[in-house]
């Protein structure tokens, strides 16, 4: 991916002499005819630095400045996570209030989802644009409002987990959250937060898409890699916000970031803001309310970051250096987190975590790793191979061995091995566990066993699954132009789609519902609809 290559443009630049300050050694190579970012850094009472690299808009070359307006992504979750704050501070709504108080259209699970769950992502909600994407339209394919993402949470009858049980990133939880502060105040979130946050602040290039078709002044388009090095567009064409939307400048995130940190949202709302969640076995999360509190190469760090279609976007402070930086982009091949981070680095040297001891695992360790791990909660898959004394994930690259025997580090996380068990631990202190499978591959009899028409209320869709060329094809009813192809993992499971698709038979052995379980899905059957 390109991003990987964008990554090692801080690790050549800030070698680089007659820099005029280590952001411009960052970013120097981002070329001025391609996509780039803007960034903004800040430490307590110095002037701000701000900076633009690249291409706003590639069909009139305007380039990027200080004031060209992106989408911040997921960035924007902490401004929702905000406006819930004020109406609690208001005595409007109580953060243990149930949901359904306010949005009765939501089912009864038989424990309470608190408000507080929407902001934790510990609801169990299961996440709507993983729905959507199930029923062949994920999002930016088709328009989606804030009524509709009502309506797919309103047909769950199952949650990922019992509310407050574990934790799993989940925008329905903010979207539900936006449509609170509507309910609850009796202005939209963008009315509400314009009153409350952007204008009491001076936050005068901040908005929200709330209609993607309004013009906003010198707004940067977003693009991806296409064939033979082009770029091309890909926007959220999508009305809904809260969970994202933010249009903003790196010069008002950095306002917004020095207002936390001075307490300015009113007694306490900051420090809510950053408090980390606990789940109801005791286990204290990373996750906040909008915020991530995190350490991070050896620092202490409260960010969240943010990818809608192709923009990109980090928000973070680090309060021990008093040190902000505001990353947005709109190239989707960069990783901001990382570029950010590394930014960071270069502005607080030191402070980084020192390298890992290196080590050489032996022969028989190298052995007993390698093969196909399942994780069934959250379908996540792990393919890992020996190739040349070193093991190597699929999609992560090179797997590299920590100190501890069975422990090794890739794409920011540990990966723990014993026996046929593996865990993944990442950055956060989230831990996902892997069972390892004896791969299958099923005969073609298998798999036109298979074929047929599965439904899902849930989903709301109808799914036609079909054998072309030794392959299980699932394709949506309604857009056979979203058709995919199954990859055999393990018996009666397959990979496809970004999901894990599991085989569920009757008592009998027959073939009764495909189950469908992604990172922020778990557990979606499609019921085998009866040949006629």
């Amino acid at each position: 991916m390109r991003w990987v290559v964008l990554a090692g443009i801080l690790a050549v630049a800030t070698g680089a002499q007659a820099q005029t300050s280590p952001v411009d050694a960052v970013f120097s190579r981002l070329k001025p005819q391609e996509p780039g970012c803007a960034v903004g850094v800040e430490r307590a009472g110095e002037a701000p630095i701000l900076r633009g690299f690249g291409s706003a808009d590639l069909e009139h070359g305007a380039p990027i400045t200080p004031d060209t307006v992106f989408e911040a992504g997921s960035v924007s979750k902490q401004f929702t996570a905000a406006a819930i704050l004020l109406l609690a501070a208001d005595g409007k709504l109580s953060l243990a209030d149930d949901i359904r108080k306010h949005l009765p259209e939501m089912p009864d699970y038989g424990r309470p989802i608190t408000i507080d769950m929407l902001l934790s992502h510990t609801s169990g909600l299961r996440d709507w644009g993983e729905v959507a994407a199930l029923a062949g339209w994920p999002r930016t394919s088709r328009i989606y409002t804030a009524q509709e993402v009502l309506l797919i949470a309103s047909r769950q009858k199952s949650l990922n987990y019992a509310p407050g049980e574990a934790y799993s990133y989940t925008n329905t939880g903010y979207n539900l959250a936006g449509l609170i502060v509507q309910r609850v105040s009796g202005q939209t979130l963008a009315e509400f937060t314009k009153d409350r946050l952007f204008e009491p602040l001076g936050m005068t290039h901040t908005s929200w898409r709330d209609n993607f078709r309004r013009i906003v002044s010198g707004r940067a388009l977003a693009y991806e890699p296409g064939p033979g090095g082009a770029w091309l567009q890909d926007m959220p064409f999508e009305n809904t916000y809260g969970h994202g939307a933010l249009l903003t400048t790196v010069g008002d995130l950095l306002i917004w970031n020095r207002a936390l940190s001075e307490g300015r949202l009113g007694p306490g709302v900051a420090d809510r803001m950053a408090e980390r969640a606990v789940l109801t076995g005791g286990r204290k999360i990373a996750y906040a309310r909008g915020l991530m509190a995190l350490t991070a190469d050896g620092r202490d760090e409260l960010s969240h970051s943010g990818a809608t279609a192709s923009y990109r976007a980090w928000l973070a402070r680090v309060p021990s250096a008093r040190l902000s930086v505001a990353l947005l982009c709109n190239r989707g091949d960069i990783n901001p987190v990382l570029i950010g981070r590394r930014l960071a680095d270069a502005l607080t040297p030191g402070a980084g975590a020192p390298a890992p001891a290196g080590r050489t695992p032996s022969e028989a360790e190298l052995a007993g790793v390698p093969g196909l791990y399942v994780d069934e909660r959250t379908g996540h898959v792990l393919r890992i191979a020996a190739d040349k004394g070193e093991l190597r994930l699929r999609g992560s690259g090179v797997l590299q061995p920590a100190a501890e025997p069975g422990r090794f580090k890739a794409g920011g996380a540990d990966f723990v091995f014993s026996g046929a068990t593996a865990q993944r631990i990442g950055a956060d202190g989230e831990t996902t566990d892997y069972v390892r499978k004896p791969e299958a591959k099923p005969a073609e009899a298998d798999l036109q066993a298979l074929a047929g028409a599965y439904s899902s209320p849930e989903a709301g869709a109808v799914l036609i699954a079909s054998v072309d060329q030794g392959a299980l094809v699932l394709s949506p009813a309604d857009r056979p132009s979203a058709a995919y192809r199954l990859q055999p993992l393990h018996a009666d499971a397959f990979q496809g789609g970004g999901n894990l698709v599991r085989v569920v038979r009757d008592a009998r052995g027959r073939v009764a519902a495909l189950r469908f379980t992604g990172g922020r899905v778990y557990a979606l059957d499609f019921r085998r609809i009866p040949a006629r």
